[in-house]
């Protein structure tokens, strides 16, 4: 990614003309009908070094020298993932509300996508983001605020090094308790599956998880399984090696693995609780159907999407990219209460 956008002013020093000349040029008035006429060669001379620098129009800059452009781009891991949808959807009825319009994107974890989503958002001249940062996100993201003094508020994740407003959950607050939950119903077992993923919320999470075991004098069976995000038919290896091993428990550090695995121990023929219990963050139709959790972290999906579009908007209306606000919200934890989800399988290996 570029650290300095391209401007008129570098065109009209590689061609050798002036800043005027390449303003009538680029924006389509060098016919003489606003009454300057520019040569044909000159124009073409110039829209080819355009084209070799890579200009991108800043319509950016045109929005604020008319005003706000009233538009701000939200750039998720996944609009599909439930947990991604409905704060898209919070965020977007809170911009209704101040008369904002919002793009959405996602990454799919892949920063070169995050790149050209920052790209083509920031050419449309919003007057913001809110932004999931994937793995790789750092540059990127410390250009947009220092160079291009776009304000940011990152969602969900932090990245290291980079003073930037963010909206995110106490994670490892939230792994912790999910996992003395399943320690106070008896659980010793108890092994982790996680993403090998160098993201703050997960790093958090799995701190969370080894602080609760270790407290419970238990690190020594703490296990975390690392999962590849584009590789989760591993995730039934894992359960069942796990299981063979006399795992009793599984904390599962996302929704998605959650589902991923359940599905593993359904074709395996265990059953959840009487089997094998699961903690995990947020729910799913599929959970509340067949009462499958033991535990469960309700993120508040309406704060994350509220907090995040109205610190975006106050940064935006006061023109300020350079302070900073942290604002984390706390989980809550949702248990099962069911003789089944309290006790151990019988069959458990201690």
């Amino acid at each position: 990614m570029r650290t300095r956008k391209v401007t008129i002013r570098d065109i009209a020093n590689e061609a050798g003309v002036s800043i005027a000349l390449v303003s009538f040029v680029m924006n389509n008035k060098a016919d003489g009908k606003e009454g300057y006429r520019v040569n044909k060669e000159t124009a073409q001379r110039i829209l080819e070094v355009a084209n070799k620098l890579n200009y991108r129009p800043n319509n950016a800059a045109r929005s604020l020298r008319s005003g706000r452009s009233r538009t701000i781009g939200v750039i998720l891991s996944d609009i599909s993932n439930k947990f991604f949808a409905d704060i898209a959807r919070c965020i977007e009825d809170c911009a209704y509300n101040y008369k904002y319009t919002v793009l959405f994107g996602s990454t799919d974890e892949n920063p070169q996508k995050l790149r050209n989503l920052i790209e083509v958002f920031t050419d449309k001249g919003v007057d913001g983001l809110i932004i999931v940062p994937c793995e790789g996100a750092a540059e990127m993201i410390r250009s947009v605020v220092q160079q291009q003094q776009i304000p940011v508020v990152l969602l969900d994740r932090e990245v290291p090094d980079v003073e930037v407003s963010s909206v995110v959950l106490n994670n490892r607050r939230a792994a912790s308790s999910l996992t003395r939950e399943l320690l106070d119903r008896g659980y010793r077992r108890i092994e982790m599956i996680s993403y090998s993923m160098e993201l703050s919320n997960i790093q958090e999470r799995e701190a969370g998880y080894l602080a609760a075991m270790t407290e419970a004098g238990l690190e020594e069976s703490a296990v975390i399984h690392h999962l590849r995000h584009d590789r989760m038919n591993r995730i039934g290896e894992a359960v069942r090696e796990a299981r063979e091993r006399g795992v009793e428990a599984f904390l599962f550090a996302t929704n998605s693995l959650a589902m991923s695995g359940l599905t593993a121990i359904s074709r395996n023929g265990w059953r959840v609780p009487q089997d094998l219990a699961i903690a995990c963050f947020d729910t799913d139709q599929m959970f509340d159907i067949y009462d499958t959790t033991t535990a469960c972290v309700q993120q508040p999906i309406e704060r994350f999407g509220s907090e995040a579009l109205e610190l975006l908007i106050k940064r935006i209306e006061a023109k300020d990219v350079q302070s900073c606000t942290r604002v984390v919200l706390q989980p809550e934890i949702v248990a099962d209460e069911r003789p089944s989800a309290i006790r151990p399988p019988a069959d458990a290996v201690r």
